[in-house]
């Protein structure tokens, strides 16, 4: 079975990826994904011995999802986070209720409104992305590449914009490479929820978190994207990694891994 599946393209071995086809070549679908998708399910499966899975009252308290959410103008598109994880972000920041929130990857800023609307008011929401200017330090991947490059373009948004002139919100938006950032710019108070969605390779997602992990306040959550995502299978080897010695959470039914301080 494990050799008929390595003859089978991309598209046959994981179905549910004929949603990308058509937005990024199949050239670089099958040399990024297809070509790591047995190492990924390696990474996967020592992943789940180390990160249990489970509902969010197996990490917090039960009072948690009896919460009320608020949410606008949350229907994102390809490399958007769900809805059932945005329900689940946004019912982890009313629980939390921070002062500090922190996105490292704004894309266009769909998962970034929500959270401040859940937010308390005097909460204050930075979000870090590239200038469509400059280049990442380290190299991204091919797919990063197209993703940040062109599926804006193809629905219609940029950087942001889903909380464009929300001036209701307190929401800065901060322009710059996270793998070099001086978050000094951001104040010196420590963050209470850390979302980690930007470049999906596995150097940037150990920079990205180690850093989350010097920020994070002593009630603070990390929440990482695209875990058990074979599309970005760097993202499940990183975790797997520092669940040896980090106490991680799957969210059931998501692609979210969290860290909890409390």
């Amino acid at each position: 079975m494990a050799q008929l599946d390595k003859q089978k393209s991309i598209f046959e071995r994981y179905p549910h990826l004929v949603t990308l086809r058509g937005l990024a070549p199949d050239d670089i679908i099958e040399q990024e994904i297809g070509s790591r998708a047995d190492e990924f399910e390696k990474d996967i499966e020592r992943a789940r011995k180390t990160i249990p899975s489970g509902n969010l009252n197996k990490i917090f308290p039960p009072e948690l999802e009896l919460q009320s959410i608020k949410m606008e103008n949350f229907l994102g598109h390809w490399g958007n986070v769900s809805i059932e994880e945005l329900c689940k972000i946004c019912l982890i920041v009313k629980f939390i209720q921070p002062k500090k929130i922190l996105e490292i990857g704004t894309y266009n800023g769909m998962t970034t409104l929500q959270m401040a609307l859940n937010a308390p008011s005097d909460c204050i929401t930075y979000t870090l992305d590239l200038p469509e200017e400059i280049s990442a330090s380290l190299q991204l991947s091919q797919l990063d590449t197209y993703v940040s490059k062109h599926f804006k373009d193809k629905f219609g948004t940029s950087t942001g914009s889903y909380f464009k002139n929300r001036n209701d919100l307190k929401i800065i938006q901060k322009l710059g490479d996270s793998a070099t950032f001086d978050y000094s710019e951001i104040g010196n108070d420590l963050i209470d929820i850390i979302f980690i969605d930007a470049a999906h390779d596995y150097k940037n997602k150990e920079i990205d978190s180690e850093q989350a992990f010097k920020l994070l306040s002593k009630k603070g959550v990390i929440l990482w994207h695209n875990y058990n995502d074979v599309t970005c299978p760097d993202v499940t080897k990183y975790l797997a990694d520092i669940s040896e010695k980090r106490k991680l959470f799957h969210l059931r039914n998501t692609m979210l891994a969290i860290y909890y301080n409390g």
